[in-house]
């Protein structure tokens, strides 16, 4: 088993891999795969994507370079703005991002199905020798109206398998099919799997949703967010060739994206009006260049502010200009003469304005500290949501 721990944004010495397993890593996106030399040598370049990847003969661990609970406040806060101050305390004492995802999963997976399992009623489309609920006559005579049996039948059924259930079942799945889980967590997890043995699996698991809460399943809240924070941040599939690839993979990029863009829409629910995440839009009238800001703020059809969130190293000297660019066509496209950059903080940094030539336009750059406590971070982001709305007042005026 070669084993390669490595850090976001930086890059291994030289691994021995062979051709197919770097080809391997190399689909999963997690890390750049460059050849070093002609043998079986290769370097992994990290960047803002973080987690860890298991396939035949090798592990992959790319650790974040924000701590733990701090990450997973960003996470917590994102699905949940209300619920996180629950979550995070489960999380402080792992060293390891997996570690942390999967003791908290484990456990409140078990305090909600210590009542037993959920039951709902599920509505089902079968093919029975008798009749069962509604006969589904179009289905029968389309498949052979000559034939008497089997009927086409739809019925509802009171059953454990439930999406609630078929969340939790297929994360525990796949947290159990990384290694180097802890141990407590992985006893946690080979019992919910007894427990739920029963269940279907999520058929698109990047793509599940919780569902609504509700006095029938709000006991599973807690543990359905982080299923679905694991659902998606899964990736088992079958690699090219015969071998099966397991990866638990977060974008920082998209997280502290979706921290920032739910925490404005928490600070700016005061000051009225409707905050968008991604909305689509054109940049030319024959609508051939399209954008999709981050975060927009919407006063009924007037756009009153724009913002794009940026999780990467930032230096204010050697700044992205393709990022400048980028505001700068948002800010033109939505007549918005203030655009916000937000950056992740590094150290010594400060906030800067770009004034464009011959353009109203103003190009803000601001940073958020991720690495202060959760009260001191979403406080820089009632600066940061009190600076937007004085940009707009400010036009306005």
């Amino acid at each position: 088993m070669t084993l390669v721990e490595m850090d976001a944004w930086s890059t291994t010495l030289p691994v021995q891999l062979s051709h197919s397993q770097a080809g391997e890593i190399a689909s999963l996106d997690l890390v750049d795969v460059r050849a070093h030399g002609s043998g079986d040598r290769w370097t992994l370049a990290a960047s803002s994507r973080i987690g860890v990847a298991v396939g035949n003969g090798w592990e992959l661990r790319v650790r974040p370079r924000l701590s733990v609970p701090k990450l997973f406040f960003l996470l917590a806060y994102a699905a949940d703005p209300k619920g996180w101050r629950d979550q995070i305390a489960e999380f402080e004492p792992a060293p390891d991002l997996l570690d942390a995802v999967a003791n908290g999963f484990s456990w409140h997976a078990l305090v909600a199905l210590k009542r037993g399992l959920l039951r709902g009623y599920v509505n089902i489309d079968e093919r029975l020798t008798t009749i069962r609920g509604r006969v589904r006559f179009g289905d029968q005579i389309a498949r052979s109206a000559s034939l008497p049996v089997p009927v086409e039948v739809s019925y509802s059924d009171y059953t454990e398998d439930v999406l609630e259930n078929q969340m939790l079942r297929t994360a525990t799945l796949v947290l159990l099919g990384l290694r180097r889980v802890p141990i407590r967590a992985r006893k946690r997890l080979l019992k919910l799997r007894g427990l739920l043995d029963a269940v279907g699996l999520v058929e698109r698991p990047r793509e599940a949703r919780m569902p609504l809460l509700t006095r029938l399943n709000d006991r599973y809240g807690n543990s359905l967010r982080l299923a679905e924070l694991i659902l998606h941040a899964s990736s088992i599939d079958a690699a090219k060739g015969r071998l099966a690839v397991s990866a638990f993979i977060f974008d920082m990029n998209k997280v502290f994206e979706d921290f920032v863009t739910i925490a404005l829409q928490e600070a700016l629910r005061s000051y009225g009006g409707v905050v968008k995440a991604q909305w689509e839009g054109w940049l030319d009238r024959e609508r051939h260049l399209e954008i999709r800001p981050d975060i927009t703020w919407w006063e009924g059809t007037n756009c009153l502010a724009v913002a794009d969130a940026k999780y990467k190293e930032l230096r204010f000297k050697s700044m992205p200009n393709g990022d400048v660019y980028q505001m700068l066509a948002y800010c033109t496209a939505l007549n918005v003469e203030h655009g916000f950059l937000v950056y992740a903080k590094d150290a010594g940094q400060h906030p800067q304005n770009h004034a464009v030539l011959n353009s109203p336009s103003m190009i803000e750059v601001r940073t958020l500290d991720v690495e202060t406590e959760p009260e001191q971070l979403l406080a820089q982001v009632q600066v940061l949501a009190a600076e937007i709305v004085a940009s707009v007042s400010s036009k306005a005026a």
